[in-house]
């Protein structure tokens, strides 16, 4: 087949271009994304598993599998040279990448004894091998491509075990072997320290047999943040590779895995925590342009109704004095704004004050009261902490005064106010002196020009006047707890080989005895930490952090009034601020969605994600639900029939409908919908933008928002949003309410787990969703959007669609029928006949919880029953064609249903049901003109109309009325309607199928 025939697909990565200054190993890997990875896409592989919870693994469907195996090798391929050992040649490499594709052909084989897994023939090779272009792509430049013997070997021999077929190895294949078994042995370690186990580092050994002293080391983290853990995930990383030679190979979400020759111990000491501390320090202030550029930083701020701004104090920590003092002006100067009107108080005070003043203050705009802002918030981040620290008895308000160079005529003036008026100018927190010294910022601004640059260096110079340690006086007051509790943070929870960094000298309180043994103790809302300080009030945090009030956490005594801000411990508070830089949305009502990676990311897998997928979601694209749930419906649906055996085993090639699949742009196209710029609603915003991907690596988190009808649908959406984006992605998340990942990737095994306050959905969609069942839960999803939407656009009509969804036999169906009955043309409807099968299928009351949850191979038997019944009634009566009326296309089962009924009686005899469907279905025709008889040329079973309507009637009897009611037509009755919705659908279907061959005939 050529390129031509059929285009590739680029996936959700896109098609990757290689810069000029890429190195060979990364040009294959591109190559890897372009021509190989979108293709097992396409064969279905996003949902076979590799590795599944039911085997007792963590869940890894075989394209994760396969990627985390190419990069690992590729990375080991850029790092080993440095270490000392050899670097794989451009051939070597290709030929070691598509021979790992191939080495777990065993799996797609379904259940085998275990002594046949490898009995595996070259002809099946040699199909998928053909099917993936696997030979053209290690051919490159050069003639000689891997033979179908190699691949065959690979498949038969690669795992290190009695049962793999040794004999079938190549000579090209076993130059390669211990690649694509130390490739396997890494792409299957679920955590760090799985990856350094022994079978591991015996597999590297045997990998580079010249590196007598190489091995794979470790670090993890005991806790997770998010931007913050990433960004210490960077700095442990950094540390060991300059300090010991570690080459970093592959990123979890709570720690790395390196190869090192280095035989020395790393030093676990009180420098180690120092040299952490400080580099994460000026790391976080390099990671993001806004912790240099004040302009950005100024959106951080918060203005308070009191007049001033709210610095978060890690923005000290962050960006330094300068520039938050910077931010302060650029905030103040964009407050200023002479078009706005000040507010009645306002205008009031400002005259009332004049009145004492040399000069006038402009009350009829916002100019002074905006660079007032500005005097009061410097007056209590910067000149308070310094006369605090002074030995002189300093006046905080003539220290201000002289800071902004107030003339000493006013200063005198604001002094005698203060002692000798009776005009209030603190009442309530406030700080209306600011007002004047405001004015005469505005003043000098105006007359010189001042650009906010100019205003910032003016005030410097006051403060260097006041005391030239300032810097070191306002820092110390702002992040002096902070450090003391980050240091503490770092040696709890930096683990480096196993071992614990020596603790600092003051240690957190122990969150069990606050939490139990004092009333409203010092324990984080967030993560239960405890903290170093001795007062409560250094852990609350204002919902301008947060975003989140009193009410989010259980644990608020019963008897105490709402508290406004939350206890959160420094850390999380670092996070927060974090993400206030890296994000844009500040709602309080959201849905958190903590990607976690299957199992890890490459540096370059890393940097991948980032430049191409998570950067989209910047929060200014847009969500198309519809369109999305049509995108993740392909995805959903069409993976079945790729590939499949016979009773026999034999392997072959089916396409779906004739056709090429296109699973690979399917998920491309999710990605598109959830963030197109053509339409929709903002939903979904990634909470570290702008942040450099390699300071710091290993969790994603992002946000889901949209305005709220009711929590039902809220939730529902935003873990159909969540489910969707993260299977595009290729990734396993953790849903919750809560903006921290409280639950690890390495504390669940399935794709996917929702966390606590989903229980009005949980019966939809699980609380943990293996990979054996993603696929169903999503098709499912995705095919009740879309069925909800054709009836009605409003969202807060879902929670009635999820009560469907647990009390009709057939929801999907039921949806359908009425989207039909409400449209001016029944017919229309069709094209959503798929989704209301799939929905019938793994929903409604025929599931009981132990079938949607526990056995995920079990599906609504009722359906299939209702649709062979339909299937006999077309081949026998069928409705004329035209008539799109829902009456007419169910009129036999709803004659049949009437037929029993009719006999009055509790139970009825099954000869005597047959008998009489059988003569009213007979003298239907003649009595409508709804339905017609089926000629005996245009019927697949053949015999006479009267013989096939008999066989429906003994159908209906012995499959549907004996076997799910009992022969009681009174419980038959109770469950017809759904029955016919299902019966609807079903003939609908048929109908279809009809038109579409007389089209083709």
């Amino acid at each position: 087949m050529t390129e031509n025939e059929r285009p590739l697909s680029g996936g959700p990565f896109g098609k990757q271009e290689s810069e000029k200054e890429a190195t060979t190993t990364q040009r294959v890997l591109n190559s890897y994304l372009n021509e190989i990875d979108p293709k097992l896409l396409d064969v279905g592989w996003g949902f076979v598993p590799a590795k599944s919870v039911e085997y007792g693994k963590t869940d890894q469907p075989m394209v994760n599998h396969v990627r985390n195996g190419v990069f690992v090798l590729g990375q080991l391929n850029e790092v080993i040279p440095k270490l000392g050992g050899r670097e794989l040649d451009e051939k070597e490499f290709r030929e070691a990448v598509a021979l790992f594709v191939m080495h777990d052909l065993h799996k797609l084989r379904g259940e085998r004894a275990r002594e046949d897994e490898y009995e595996i023939e070259t002809k099946e090779v040699e199909l998928l091998v053909d099917r993936l272009e696997l030979r053209e792509f290690t051919q490159g430049s050069d003639a000689d491509p891997l033979e179908i013997e190699d691949f065959h070997a690979c498949a038969v021999d690669h795992e290190n075990s009695e049962r793999s077929k040794s004999g079938n190895a190549t000579r090209r294949y076993n130059r390669l072997r211990p690649f694509i078994r130390l490739a396997d042995a890494l792409a299957s370690s679920d955590s760090p320290e799985a990856a350094v186990e022994q079978r591991n580092q015996d597999a590297l050994a045997e990998a580079y047999p010249g590196l007598p002293n190489v091995s794979l080391r470790y670090h993890a983290l005991d806790d997770v943040k998010g931007v913050f853990t990433n960004m210490l995930n960077g700095v442990v990383s950094k540390t060991l590779a300059e300090g010991y030679n570690y080459q970093l190979l592959s990123i979890y979400q709570d720690g790395c895995v390196y190869v090192t020759t280095n035989e020395e111990d790393v030093a676990l000491d009180d420098e180690l925590v120092g040299t952490l501390y400080d580099r994460l320090k000026d790391d976080i202030n390099e990671s993001h342009e806004a912790y240099g550029d004040e302009t950005k930083l100024a959106e951080n701020l918060a203005t308070q109704s009191q007049g001033f701004y709210t610095i978060n104090e890690q923005d000290f920590f962050y960006a330094g004095t300068g520039t938050v003092l910077s931010a302060i002006v650029v905030k103040a100067t964009q407050d200023a704004d002479p078009d706005s009107d000040p507010t009645a108080t306002m205008e009031e005070t400002m005259e009332e004050l004049s009145e004492f003043l040399p000069f006038d203050i402009d009350s009829s705009s916002r100019v002074a009261p905006g660079y007032a802002r500005l005097v009061y918030t410097v007056k209590r981040a910067f000149v308070d902490p310094v006369v605090a620290k002074s030995e002189s008895s300093d006046d905080p308000l003539v220290a201000t005064c002289e800071v902004f160079d107030l003339s000493q005529e006013a200063t005198d003036a604001l002094v005698s106010v203060r002692e000798e008026s009776e005009l209030t100018l603190t009442a309530g927190g406030k700080w209306d002196y600011g007002y004047a010294i405001g004015q005469h910022v505005a003043e000098r601004v105006r007359s010189n020009s001042l650009s906010p640059g100019d205003v910032a260096r003016w005030v410097i110079d006051g403060l260097l006047e006041l005391n030239e340690e300032w810097p070191d006086i306002v820092m110390e007051a702002h992040t002096g707890e902070l450090a003391d509790e980050l240091r503490t943070y770092i040696a709890d929870v930096v683990r480096v080989e196993g071992g614990s960094l020596p603790p600092t000298e003051t240690e957190p309180s122990d969150a069990f005895e606050e939490h139990h043994a004092k009333r409203r103790g010092k324990t984080c809302t967030f993560c239960n930490r405890g903290t170093t300080s001795t007062r409560k009030s250094d852990m609350e945090a204002p919902k301008s952090l947060t975003t989140f009030q009193a009410g989010y956490s259980n644990r608020i005594p019963a008897d105490s009034g709402k508290p406004d801000k939350l206890l959160v411990c420094v850390p999380c508070q670092v996070e927060f601020s974090l993400r206030e830089t890296g994000s844009q949305w500040r709602a309080d009502d959201r849905l958190f969605v903590h990607l976690v990676p299957d199992y890890f990311y490459t540096p370059q897998m890393w940097n991948l994600y980032a430049n191409e997928i998570f950067h989209r979601f910047s929060g200014e694209e847009m969500t198309r639900i519809g369109w999305l749930a049509s995108a993740m419906f392909e995805v959903a649906s069409r993976d079945d029939g790729r590939f499949d055996y016979d009773d026999e085993g034999r392997l072959s090639y089916v396409p779906i409908d004739g056709e090429e699949p296109k699973s690979a742009e399917s998920f491309a196209q999710v990605l598109r919908e959830a963030t197109t710029t053509e339409g929709g609603r903002r939903m979904v915003e990634e909470l570290s933008q702008g942040f450099d991907p390699k300071a710091g690596f290993g969790a994603q988190t992002m946000s889901f928002h949209k305005p709220q009808d009711n929590e039902v649908e809220f939730q529902f959406f935003g873990v159909f949003v969540g489910l969707s984006i993260a299977t595009a992605m290729g990734l396993r998340a953790y849903v919750s309410q809560s903006p921290l990942p409280d639950v690890r990737g390495r504390d669940f095994s399935e794709m996917v787990k929702l966390g606590a306050g989903f229980s009005r959905i949980t019966d939809f969609y699980g609380s943990d969703i293996p990979l054996s069942a993603l696929r169903e839960r999503l098709g499912a999803a995705s095919a009740l959007v879309q069925l909800g939407y054709e009836n009605d656009r409003e969202d807060s009509l879902f929670a009635k669609y999820l009560r469907l969804t647990r009390n009709e036999l057939l929801p999907g169906s039921y949806l359908l029928k009425r989207a039909a009955q409400a449209s001016d043309d029944g017919d229309n409807v069709a094209y959503l006949l798929e989704e209301a099968d799939l929905l019938d299928r793994y929903s409604g009351t025929a599931l009981t919880d132990k079938h949607r949850y526990d056995d995920n191979d079990m599906t609504n038997d009722t359906k299939e029953r209702i649709s062979t019944l339909a299937d006999y009634a077309f081949d026998a009566i069928r409705p004329v064609g035209g008539n799109s009326k829902a009456y007419a296309i169910e009129r036999v089962f709803r004659e049949s249903v009437k037929a029993v009924k009719e006999s009055n009686s509790l139970e009825i005899d099954e000869q005597d049901a047959i008998d009489r469907i059988t003569g009213r279905l007979q003298k239907l025709p003649d009595r409508s003109d709804q339905v017609y008889r089926v000629s005996e040329e245009k019927s697949k079973r053949g015999g006479t109309p009267n013989e096939r309507i008999e066989a429906y009637a003994e159908l209906f009897v012995t499959d549907l009325l004996g076997p799910k009611y009992d022969m009681k037509p009174s419980l038959l009755k109770r469950d017809a309607n759904n029955l016919a919705d299902g019966f609807y659908a079903a003939t609908l279907r048929l109908q279809r199928e009809l038109w579409n061959d007389e089209d083709e005939e």
